[in-house]
């Protein structure tokens, strides 16, 4: 709620604000002091004060305005006097009112009006100049009641500098109202016109020039324009060609190294059947086997020539660029068969080198959406390398068991183990390691990369704990249900 509807008609003409003094540039104005003369370069201070009954009580604010035809400036504080300087030439008013801070009264404003007028300040300055070395030439001639500019005169005095002042005044208003000197109205000489028309037939002349040399340049603008559309257009083509380029090298360079990987996998791959081929044939070669033996030998054999047939296809894919990555297939597939069969290819190995190994498999374990072949492949790597690094005479545990929603296998020797720098660099691409194999097997230096290759394409991780001397064991995990974009 606004606090004037609480004023009352007594309250407003009992309160008033007052003007009780007036600066002009730090010197008391003498002058009506609700109509006053200054120039711009004056400053004007105003003094008041809140006029109000006995019983007034209460805290209350100043509201003080000063405003012209164009705008005004409202300020409310607790100040009884306010200043201002550099006015501009014009018509002001300033004025002081004042309320109550709970709103119960306002007190009558008082307003004075500011003549900012340069030409008037000037003759009030020279008049008061004039009042000046009047009252000092008074005093040098022994005057007693000699007065100061800003006071009183006598009656003869003000005549004498109201007749100066009226005569400055004239001058002004004659100054002012001086009529301009008239131009001749009449018509030009012929002289002048002949010229008026030589001067327009040759702005005609550079005009037209002006004109064609315009036309030109726009015609020169609109062919570069479209040039620059053509020359814009072919490089957005050579960019998206460069594209195109860049990409495709792109492309060959990863299908290169998908080349590459695949070559050491399949080569790899192919490596261990034969070996084991040549291990199955030495059996046949070397013990007197019965025919049951040798039925269950030459089975073998024939399983590991599937293999090798089955890889070198896959090699012929390679060659002829079919594929792009390693192809997956992805069925359900019992993990503790496949571990089973790599177990009982690699016990022959084994034997040959006087090497205990056993095989707990987890019971009840599910079946898991792997690639059967890879995931053999794999498990091949891990215990061909156990049997390769452990010495006459030691032992190999291949365990399998469910982890949370994975499928684990581990791969434990008592061999020769790995240093800290052979963890560190165990499954990078051709890393040979300190430890050698303890009958002079070969080693690629891939075995454990492909694998690495492979876990990660089932979604799954790989690693390995050693120490030297105390043997090693390697482990990997595979989830047993592969995410749907596989």
């Amino acid at each position: 709620m606004s606090f004037i509807s609480l004023i009352s008609q007594d309250d407003v003409e009992r309160r008033t604000v007052n003007i009780t003094d007036v600066r002009l540039n730090g010197n008391q104005w003498e002058g009506n002091k609700q109509d006053v003369i200054i120039g711009e370069k004056d400053s004007i201070t105003f003094f008041y004060e809140l006029r109000s009954p006995a019983d007034a009580a209460g805290k209350f604010l100043y509201r003080i305005m000063l405003k012209d035809d164009r705008d005004s400036n409202v300020r409310t504080i607790n100040s009884m006097n306010a200043s201002y300087k550099h006015l501009p030439e014009g018509k002001w008013i300033f004025e002081a009112g004042a309320f109550d801070l709970k709103g119960n009264w306002v007190a009558e404003p008082t307003s004075v009006l500011i003549d900012v007028n340069n030409a008037k300040a000037n003759l009030r300055d020279r008049y008061i100049n004039l009042i000046d070395s009047y009252s000092q030439d008074d005093t040098l001639h022994g005057g007693s009641h000699a007065k100061s500019s800003t006071k009183i005169l006598s009656t003869t005095n003000l005549t004498i500098f109201g007749i100066i002042i009226i005569a400055l005044l004239v001058s002004v208003l004659f100054i002012s109202t001086k009529k301009k000197p008239k131009y001749n109205e009449g018509k030009m000489s012929k002289a002048q016109e002949t010229v008026s028309k030589e001067d327009y037939e040759k702005l005609v002349a550079e005009n037209s020039l002006l004109r064609a040399e315009i036309a030109a340049l726009r015609g020169q603008i609109g062919a570069m324009q479209s040039r620059s559309e053509l020359l814009q257009k072919q490089n957005a083509e050579m960019r998206n060609n460069l594209n195109r380029i860049e990409s495709s090298k792109d492309e060959l360079e990863e299908l290169q190294k998908q080349k590459d990987e695949l070559f050491a996998v399949i080569i790899h791959d192919i490596k261990n059947p034969v070996s084991l081929i040549k291990s199955l044939v030495e059996l046949l070669s070397s013990y007197d086997l019965t025919a049951t033996e040798q039925q269950e030998v030459i089975n073998d054999i024939a399983q590991t020539t599937i293999r090798i047939v089955s890889l070198s296809q896959e090699v012929s894919k390679i060659l002829s660029f079919e594929a792009k990555r390693m192809n997956m297939n992805f069925e359900k597939y019992d993990f503790n068969e496949i571990t089973q069969d790599v177990y009982q290819r690699n016990l022959i190995a084994a034997k040959n080198k006087n090497i205990s190994m056993t095989i707990e498999t987890g019971k009840d374990l599910p079946t898991g959406d792997m690639d059967a072949q890879k995931i053999d492949e794999v498990i091949d790597n891990l215990v061909s390398n156990a049997i390769k690094f452990t010495q006459p005479g030691g032992s190999v545990l291949i365990k399998t068991e469910k982890v949370a929603d994975s499928l684990k296998l581990s791969v434990s020797d008592n061999g020769l183990g790995l240093s800290e720098d052979d963890i560190r660099e165990a499954f990078k691409r051709g890393s040979k390691l300190t430890a050698r194999p303890t009958a002079g097997e070969s080693s690629t230096g891939l075995g454990l990369w492909i694998v690495k290759k492979l876990i990660e394409a089932h979604n799954g991780r790989v690693w390995v704990k050693s120490a030297m001397g105390k043997g090693s064991t390697f482990s990997f995990e595979i989830p047993i249900d592969q995410p749907e974009e596989n």
